[in-house]
Protein backbone atom coordinates (compact mmCIF):
# COMPACT_ATOMS: atom_id res chain seq x y z
CA UNK A 1 0.00 0.00 0.00
CA UNK A 2 2.81 2.29 0.02
CA UNK A 3 2.48 3.53 -3.78
CA UNK A 4 -1.18 4.67 -2.48
CA UNK A 5 0.35 6.68 0.31
CA UNK A 6 2.03 9.01 -1.81
CA UNK A 7 4.70 12.17 -0.29
CA UNK A 8 3.08 14.45 -2.37
CA UNK A 9 5.89 17.14 -3.07
CA UNK A 10 5.26 19.80 -5.73
CA UNK A 11 7.02 18.32 -8.71
CA UNK A 12 8.26 21.75 -9.74
CA UNK A 13 10.46 21.76 -6.61
CA UNK A 14 13.88 21.95 -7.20
CA UNK A 15 15.97 18.63 -5.91
CA UNK A 16 18.79 18.87 -3.20
CA UNK A 17 16.76 20.58 -0.93
CA UNK A 18 16.14 18.05 2.15
CA UNK A 19 17.46 20.75 5.01
CA UNK A 20 15.02 23.04 4.25
CA UNK A 21 12.54 20.34 3.77
CA UNK A 22 13.31 18.78 7.23
CA UNK A 23 12.75 22.14 8.81
CA UNK A 24 9.53 22.51 7.08
CA UNK A 25 8.38 19.31 8.24
CA UNK A 26 9.98 19.96 11.90
CA UNK A 27 7.85 23.02 11.77
CA UNK A 28 4.73 21.31 10.37
CA UNK A 29 4.28 18.86 13.70
CA UNK A 30 4.85 21.85 15.92
CA UNK A 31 1.92 24.42 14.08
CA UNK A 32 -0.24 20.57 13.58
CA UNK A 33 0.09 18.18 16.99
CA UNK A 34 -2.74 17.10 15.67
CA UNK A 35 -3.27 13.63 18.27
CA UNK A 36 -2.75 15.84 21.37
CA UNK A 37 -5.09 18.65 20.02
CA UNK A 38 -7.72 15.59 19.34
CA UNK A 39 -7.65 14.82 23.15
CA UNK A 40 -7.78 18.39 24.45
CA UNK A 41 -10.63 18.71 22.13
CA UNK A 42 -12.63 16.02 23.26
CA UNK A 43 -12.09 17.21 27.07
CA UNK A 44 -13.15 20.71 26.49
CA UNK A 45 -16.32 19.18 24.53
CA UNK A 46 -17.34 17.25 27.51
CA UNK A 47 -16.56 19.32 30.21
CA UNK A 48 -19.28 21.82 29.35
CA UNK A 49 -22.15 20.58 25.89
CA UNK A 50 -23.18 23.62 26.21
CA UNK A 51 -20.28 26.25 25.11
CA UNK A 52 -19.73 27.58 22.12
CA UNK A 53 -17.17 25.96 20.16
CA UNK A 54 -14.87 28.42 18.56
CA UNK A 55 -17.54 31.10 19.12
CA UNK A 56 -20.28 29.37 17.44
CA UNK A 57 -23.40 28.16 19.19
CA UNK A 58 -24.05 24.60 18.23
CA UNK A 59 -28.00 24.47 18.13
CA UNK A 60 -30.76 22.85 15.96
CA UNK A 61 -27.65 20.17 15.39
CA UNK A 62 -28.04 17.55 12.48
CA UNK A 63 -25.40 15.49 14.06
CA UNK A 64 -24.32 14.43 17.64
CA UNK A 65 -22.92 17.44 19.25
CA UNK A 66 -20.33 16.06 20.48
CA UNK A 67 -19.47 14.60 17.39
CA UNK A 68 -18.37 18.22 16.52
CA UNK A 69 -14.84 19.17 17.89
CA UNK A 70 -12.47 21.78 17.41
CA UNK A 71 -10.05 21.06 14.88
CA UNK A 72 -6.60 23.15 16.54
CA UNK A 73 -6.91 26.93 15.20
CA UNK A 74 -10.04 29.07 15.81
CA UNK A 75 -11.80 30.27 13.09
CA UNK A 76 -10.46 31.33 9.75
CA UNK A 77 -7.17 30.12 10.56
CA UNK A 78 -5.75 30.45 7.41
CA UNK A 79 -6.43 33.72 4.35
CA UNK A 80 -8.57 32.38 1.77
CA UNK A 81 -7.25 32.24 -1.44
CA UNK A 82 -8.15 35.16 -3.95
CA UNK A 83 -9.54 33.98 -7.23
CA UNK A 84 -6.48 34.98 -9.24
CA UNK A 85 -5.19 33.05 -12.64
CA UNK A 86 -3.42 32.79 -14.98
CA UNK A 87 -2.50 30.81 -18.06
CA UNK A 88 -0.66 27.61 -17.93
CA UNK A 89 2.49 28.96 -19.42
CA UNK A 90 2.55 31.91 -16.89
CA UNK A 91 2.23 29.42 -14.29
CA UNK A 92 5.91 28.55 -12.84
CA UNK A 93 4.73 26.82 -9.99
CA UNK A 94 3.19 24.27 -11.31
CA UNK A 95 4.36 20.94 -13.97
CA UNK A 96 2.50 18.95 -16.47
CA UNK A 97 2.54 16.19 -13.15
CA UNK A 98 1.46 18.45 -10.48
CA UNK A 99 -1.82 17.26 -8.98
CA UNK A 100 -4.74 19.82 -9.21
CA UNK A 101 -8.50 20.35 -8.54
CA UNK A 102 -10.03 20.88 -11.53
CA UNK A 103 -13.86 22.72 -11.87
CA UNK A 104 -15.27 23.38 -15.29
CA UNK A 105 -18.19 25.41 -15.56
CA UNK A 106 -20.40 27.78 -18.39
CA UNK A 107 -17.74 27.14 -20.79
CA UNK A 108 -14.76 27.81 -18.54
CA UNK A 109 -11.94 26.27 -16.42
CA UNK A 110 -9.76 26.37 -13.25
CA UNK A 111 -7.35 24.51 -12.21
CA UNK A 112 -6.40 24.31 -8.11
CA UNK A 113 -2.88 22.96 -7.35
CA UNK A 114 -3.46 20.37 -4.55
CA UNK A 115 -0.27 22.16 -3.02
CA UNK A 116 -1.68 25.43 -3.07
CA UNK A 117 -5.06 24.24 -1.58
CA UNK A 118 -3.51 22.07 1.20
CA UNK A 119 -2.59 25.56 3.09
CA UNK A 120 -5.49 27.89 2.11
CA UNK A 121 -8.53 24.92 1.87
CA UNK A 122 -11.09 27.41 0.31
CA UNK A 123 -11.62 29.82 -2.86
CA UNK A 124 -14.55 31.77 -3.48
CA UNK A 125 -15.25 32.17 -6.95
CA UNK A 126 -18.05 32.48 -9.68
CA UNK A 127 -17.26 30.56 -12.78
CA UNK A 128 -19.56 31.17 -16.08
CA UNK A 129 -21.72 33.56 -14.15
CA UNK A 130 -22.41 30.37 -11.36
CA UNK A 131 -21.24 31.34 -7.65
CA UNK A 132 -18.97 28.94 -6.15
CA UNK A 133 -16.22 28.21 -4.03
CA UNK A 134 -13.83 25.53 -4.30
CA UNK A 135 -12.58 23.63 -1.17
CA UNK A 136 -9.86 20.85 -0.10
CA UNK A 137 -9.64 19.07 3.01
CA UNK A 138 -5.75 17.78 3.75
CA UNK A 139 -7.19 16.33 6.88
CA UNK A 140 -9.52 13.60 4.64
CA UNK A 141 -7.93 14.17 1.42
CA UNK A 142 -11.07 15.55 -0.33
CA UNK A 143 -11.72 18.18 -2.95
CA UNK A 144 -15.15 19.54 -3.24
CA UNK A 145 -16.78 22.45 -5.29
CA UNK A 146 -20.37 23.70 -4.46
CA UNK A 147 -22.92 26.67 -5.59
CA UNK A 148 -22.87 29.11 -2.75
CA UNK A 149 -26.28 30.31 -3.40
CA UNK A 150 -29.09 29.26 -1.21
CA UNK A 151 -32.80 30.36 -1.55
CA UNK A 152 -31.56 32.97 -4.19
CA UNK A 153 -28.95 34.76 -1.37
CA UNK A 154 -24.98 33.94 -1.94
CA UNK A 155 -23.28 33.00 0.99
CA UNK A 156 -19.99 33.89 1.94
CA UNK A 157 -18.12 31.19 3.41
CA UNK A 158 -15.01 30.80 5.70
CA UNK A 159 -13.19 28.10 7.60
CA UNK A 160 -15.20 27.43 11.44
CA UNK A 161 -11.56 25.45 12.84
CA UNK A 162 -14.28 22.72 14.12
CA UNK A 163 -14.32 19.48 12.54
CA UNK A 164 -16.66 16.60 12.36
CA UNK A 165 -15.82 12.74 11.07
CA UNK A 166 -12.25 14.40 11.20
CA UNK A 167 -13.21 16.29 8.10
CA UNK A 168 -13.54 20.90 8.21
CA UNK A 169 -16.66 22.17 8.57
CA UNK A 170 -17.29 25.57 6.67
CA UNK A 171 -19.62 28.44 8.26
CA UNK A 172 -21.24 30.89 6.09
CA UNK A 173 -20.80 34.29 7.74
CA UNK A 174 -24.63 35.23 6.73
CA UNK A 175 -26.08 32.91 9.86
CA UNK A 176 -22.85 31.20 11.23
CA UNK A 177 -24.74 27.83 10.16
CA UNK A 178 -22.24 24.87 10.35
CA UNK A 179 -21.85 23.06 6.77
CA UNK A 180 -20.01 19.55 6.62
CA UNK A 181 -17.07 19.71 3.97
CA UNK A 182 -18.08 16.48 2.62
CA UNK A 183 -21.15 16.37 2.74
CA UNK A 184 -22.29 19.45 1.69
CA UNK A 185 -25.03 20.26 4.39
CA UNK A 186 -25.50 22.33 6.86
CA UNK A 187 -24.71 20.22 10.11
CA UNK A 188 -25.89 23.19 12.77
CA UNK A 189 -27.30 26.55 13.10
CA UNK A 190 -30.48 28.52 11.51
CA UNK A 191 -29.95 26.54 8.12
CA UNK A 192 -29.52 23.00 9.43
CA UNK A 193 -30.87 20.80 7.00
CA UNK A 194 -30.13 22.83 3.85
CA UNK A 195 -27.64 21.42 1.01
CA UNK A 196 -25.53 23.06 -1.06
CA UNK A 197 -25.49 22.00 -4.80
CA UNK A 198 -22.60 20.14 -5.87
CA UNK A 199 -20.22 20.69 -8.60
CA UNK A 200 -18.16 17.78 -10.28
CA UNK A 201 -14.69 17.86 -9.70
CA UNK A 202 -11.55 16.34 -10.85
CA UNK A 203 -8.30 15.95 -8.91
CA UNK A 204 -6.13 14.81 -12.02
CA UNK A 205 -2.37 15.91 -13.04
CA UNK A 206 -2.37 19.57 -14.91
CA UNK A 207 -1.63 17.49 -17.76
CA UNK A 208 -4.51 15.39 -18.00
CA UNK A 209 -6.80 18.27 -16.93
CA UNK A 210 -5.37 20.20 -19.89
CA UNK A 211 -6.26 17.77 -22.29
CA UNK A 212 -9.92 17.79 -21.71
CA UNK A 213 -9.44 21.63 -21.15
CA UNK A 214 -6.73 23.22 -23.48
CA UNK A 215 -7.99 26.57 -22.21
CA UNK A 216 -7.83 26.11 -18.35
CA UNK A 217 -6.28 28.60 -16.10
CA UNK A 218 -4.42 28.22 -13.35
CA UNK A 219 -4.59 29.39 -9.46
CA UNK A 220 -2.46 32.18 -8.55
CA UNK A 221 0.21 31.43 -5.41
CA UNK A 222 -1.64 33.58 -3.37
CA UNK A 223 0.96 34.91 -0.70
CA UNK A 224 4.55 33.54 -2.26
CA UNK A 225 6.97 35.39 0.07
CA UNK A 226 5.45 34.24 3.20
CA UNK A 227 4.40 30.69 2.25
CA UNK A 228 6.91 27.99 0.86
CA UNK A 229 4.42 25.81 -1.22
CA UNK A 230 6.87 23.37 -2.63
CA UNK A 231 6.84 21.56 0.57
CA UNK A 232 3.55 20.31 2.69
CA UNK A 233 2.82 20.31 6.28
CA UNK A 234 1.08 16.85 6.04
CA UNK A 235 3.97 14.99 4.70
CA UNK A 236 3.87 13.43 8.56
CA UNK A 237 0.10 12.68 9.14
CA UNK A 238 0.20 11.02 5.29
CA UNK A 239 2.11 8.13 6.91
CA UNK A 240 0.30 8.02 10.34
CA UNK A 241 -2.17 4.81 10.30
CA UNK A 242 -4.09 6.85 13.01
CA UNK A 243 -7.20 9.57 12.59
CA UNK A 244 -6.38 12.05 15.04
CA UNK A 245 -10.63 13.05 15.61
CA UNK A 246 -13.84 11.10 16.38
CA UNK A 247 -15.15 9.16 13.40
CA UNK A 248 -17.68 7.28 13.58
CA UNK A 249 -17.11 4.02 11.53
CA UNK A 250 -13.48 2.88 10.93
CA UNK A 251 -12.25 -0.15 8.84
CA UNK A 252 -8.66 -1.12 9.99
CA UNK A 253 -7.72 -3.35 6.73
CA UNK A 254 -6.68 -0.69 4.85
CA UNK A 255 -3.89 2.04 6.35
CA UNK A 256 -6.29 5.03 7.26
CA UNK A 257 -5.09 7.30 4.42
CA UNK A 258 -4.93 5.28 1.65
CA UNK A 259 -6.56 7.36 -1.23
CA UNK A 260 -9.70 5.94 -2.36
CA UNK A 261 -11.93 6.66 -5.41
CA UNK A 262 -15.72 6.66 -4.20
CA UNK A 263 -18.75 6.59 -5.89
CA UNK A 264 -22.48 6.83 -5.37
CA UNK A 265 -25.53 5.91 -7.08
CA UNK A 266 -29.15 6.70 -5.61
CA UNK A 267 -27.82 6.47 -1.77
CA UNK A 268 -25.76 3.59 -2.73
CA UNK A 269 -21.85 3.32 -2.97
CA UNK A 270 -18.72 1.71 -3.37
CA UNK A 271 -15.16 2.69 -3.05
CA UNK A 272 -11.83 1.64 -5.16
CA UNK A 273 -9.18 1.51 -3.16
CA UNK A 274 -5.87 2.34 -4.32
CA UNK A 275 -3.88 -0.69 -3.72
CA UNK A 276 -6.58 -3.03 -5.14
CA UNK A 277 -6.66 -1.31 -7.78
CA UNK A 278 -2.82 -1.33 -8.59
CA UNK A 279 -3.02 -5.49 -8.12
CA UNK A 280 -5.33 -5.16 -11.06
CA UNK A 281 -3.49 -3.36 -13.56
CA UNK A 282 -3.99 0.10 -12.49
CA UNK A 283 -7.20 -0.34 -14.46
CA UNK A 284 -10.98 -0.95 -13.29
CA UNK A 285 -13.84 -1.35 -15.56
CA UNK A 286 -16.80 -1.63 -13.56
CA UNK A 287 -20.80 -1.58 -13.50
CA UNK A 288 -22.31 -0.42 -10.43
CA UNK A 289 -25.89 0.54 -10.37
CA UNK A 290 -26.38 0.00 -14.17
CA UNK A 291 -23.90 2.55 -14.88
CA UNK A 292 -20.62 1.82 -16.09
CA UNK A 293 -17.87 3.37 -14.79
CA UNK A 294 -13.99 3.54 -16.07
CA UNK A 295 -10.78 3.91 -13.56
CA UNK A 296 -7.24 4.21 -13.82
CA UNK A 297 -4.86 4.90 -11.17
CA UNK A 298 -1.39 6.50 -11.37
CA UNK A 299 0.87 5.79 -8.17
CA UNK A 300 3.53 7.87 -9.71
CA UNK A 301 1.13 11.09 -9.01
CA UNK A 302 -1.38 9.54 -6.52
CA UNK A 303 -4.56 10.09 -8.76
CA UNK A 304 -7.34 8.59 -10.06
CA UNK A 305 -8.14 8.82 -13.74
CA UNK A 306 -12.17 8.02 -14.18
CA UNK A 307 -15.10 8.65 -16.47
CA UNK A 308 -18.80 7.85 -15.01
CA UNK A 309 -22.24 8.96 -16.29
CA UNK A 310 -23.10 12.44 -14.51
CA UNK A 311 -25.74 10.82 -12.11
CA UNK A 312 -22.62 9.44 -10.74
CA UNK A 313 -21.53 11.54 -7.56
CA UNK A 314 -17.69 10.65 -7.44
CA UNK A 315 -15.02 11.45 -4.33
CA UNK A 316 -11.55 11.26 -3.68
CA UNK A 317 -10.81 11.06 -0.38
CA UNK A 318 -8.95 8.91 1.94
CA UNK A 319 -10.16 5.89 3.21
CA UNK A 320 -10.78 6.18 6.93
CA UNK A 321 -12.80 9.27 5.54
CA UNK A 322 -15.13 7.66 3.26
CA UNK A 323 -16.26 4.71 5.44
CA UNK A 324 -16.74 7.22 7.92
CA UNK A 325 -19.16 9.01 5.65
CA UNK A 326 -20.81 5.85 3.97
CA UNK A 327 -20.14 3.01 6.79
CA UNK A 328 -21.84 0.57 4.81
CA UNK A 329 -19.87 1.21 1.53
CA UNK A 330 -19.14 -2.02 -0.53
CA UNK A 331 -15.59 -2.14 -1.85
CA UNK A 332 -14.37 -3.55 -4.84
CA UNK A 333 -12.88 -6.73 -5.18
CA UNK A 334 -13.27 -6.83 -1.43
CA UNK A 335 -10.22 -8.84 -0.01
CA UNK A 336 -12.39 -10.11 3.03
CA UNK A 337 -11.00 -9.84 6.53
CA UNK A 338 -7.88 -9.02 7.53
CA UNK A 339 -6.12 -12.13 9.48
CA UNK A 340 -4.94 -9.76 11.78
CA UNK A 341 -6.46 -6.45 12.19
CA UNK A 342 -4.62 -3.34 12.79
CA UNK A 343 -5.79 -1.45 15.97
CA UNK A 344 -4.72 2.30 16.24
Amino acid sequence: MAACVLLRADPSAPDGDEPREAVAILRSVRRHPLPRLAALAILLVAADAKEPLNGFEIERHSVPREAIVPGGPGRDPLPEAKAEYVAVAEASWVAAETPVIGVAAGGQARAYPVHLMEYHQLVSDELGGVPLMVTYDPLTGTPRAFRRDVDKKTLRFGISGLVYNSNFLLYDRETESLWSQFRGDAVSGELSGRKLTRLRVRQETLARWRERHPATRVLVRPRPKEIDYRYSPYKAYWLEDQVPFPVQARDPRFHAKELVLGVEVQGKTRAYLGSVVTREDHRVEDEFQGRKIRIQYDPDAAVFVWEAPDDVAVTDAYWFAWKAFHPDTEVWHDPGPAAEPRTD
